[in-house]
């Protein structure tokens, strides 16, 4: 049997957008392919795309094959490429015209192997399958945005919903505030990086968007996070002239802006927290320092005075022996 190359890849059923195979009399030789005829198996050919002596490369539906009289060298390096672009391809019936383009530009760059021109023909095959990875990891990107976007809607539609209601204790909603600002700031932040994110082409649309919806949960523990320190007065230092509001006040301009900055930055909770774990382990610190230090001190004039105290009385006893 003649080797051939499938664009489904693991044997799986055609894709969606690929015309249903239809059974016919098999045509032993592959020579006498033609439009119409069923292959090997009994598919219908849809298209011969290019024909030669020593090869023929065709259409079933939307799946490019070929078939061969001998195996050329390097042939597992043109069929790892090709599974690559079958991987990669858009499976959505509107892509069709786009994906058969890609097809047909595959085929040309088989073509291409089966004359000898092999190191151009996997340059191309590379290419191809390089430029599809690019276009999906961008399409999983932007899944992973949608994610945090949906989620940060629904945030801010159900805040402005309890706030028109009037379903909302004043006490919880400079707290609700805090997390949905927070919750923007993360969207933001996602937005700048969309570009730099680490996506993989191999994690489903399901896990994105809850990948994103996380980040919004991130966001929202770092500004409610950021709040309660800074209305605890472990940092009303960097937010208020005097002293902090009570618990249930309403938000502030600054308070608002450091809610949102904490959802924006993935590091700055943290770092503030590090920092003040790093103050107070200076100052436990620097107070056993003074505590030793004043120890020590006290233990020398202890035998400083004990010393003292010898000499005068040897300097007593002398004197008494002396008389």
């Amino acid at each position: 049997m003649q080797p051939f190359m499938n664009w489904n890849p693991f044997n799986r059923e055609p894709k969606a957008f690929s015309e249903p195979e239809v059974a016919l009399p098999p045509t032993p030789r592959w020579q006498d392919y033609r439009a119409g005829l069923g292959d090997k198996s009994g598919r219908e050919i849809t298209r011969v795309y290019a024909f030669d002596d020593h090869y023929v490369i065709y259409f079933i539906g939307s799946d490019l094959y070929y078939e061969l009289d001998d195996d050329p060298d390097d042939l597992g390096s043109a069929d790892a490429a090709l599974a690559r672009i079958n991987r990669l391809l858009d499976s959505n019936p509107r892509q069709y015209k786009k994906n058969e383009a890609i097809m047909e530009l595959a085929g040309d760059a088989m073509e291409m192997f089966f004359w000898e021109e092999k190191t151009e023909a996997i340059e191309i095959l590379n290419s191809l399958a390089e430029k599809l990875k690019a276009r999906e990891e961008a399409r999983r990107r932007l899944q992973y945005q949608e994610g945090t976007f949906f989620i940060t809607a629904l945030a801010w539609i159900i805040y402005l919903l309890f706030l028109g209601k009037a379903w909302m204790d004043q006490k919880w909603e400079p707290w609700f505030l805090a997390a949905v600002l927070a919750m923007a700031g993360g969207l933001f932040s996602v937005c700048l990086k969309i570009g730099s994110l680490e996506v993989n082409v191999n994690q489903e649309r399901i896990f994105l968007l809850v990948a994103g919806a996380t980040r919004s949960v991130v966001a929202l523990l770092a500004g409610t996070g950021l709040l309660l320190a800074m209305r605890s007065k472990m940092f009303a230092g960097i937010t208020y002239d005097k002293t902090p509001p009570e618990i249930g006040a309403g938000l502030t301009a600054a308070e608002m802006f450091f809610c949102f900055l904490a959802g924006f930055s993935e590091s700055f909770v943290p770092n503030i927290l590090s920092k003040a774990t790093e103050t107070k382990d200076k100052d436990k610190a620097a107070s056993d320092k003074a505590c030793a230090e004043k120890a020590a001190a006290d233990k020398a004039a202890a035998e400083k005075t004990a010393r003292e105290k010898a000499a005068a009385d040897k300097a007593a006893a002398e004197k008494s022996a002396g008389h």
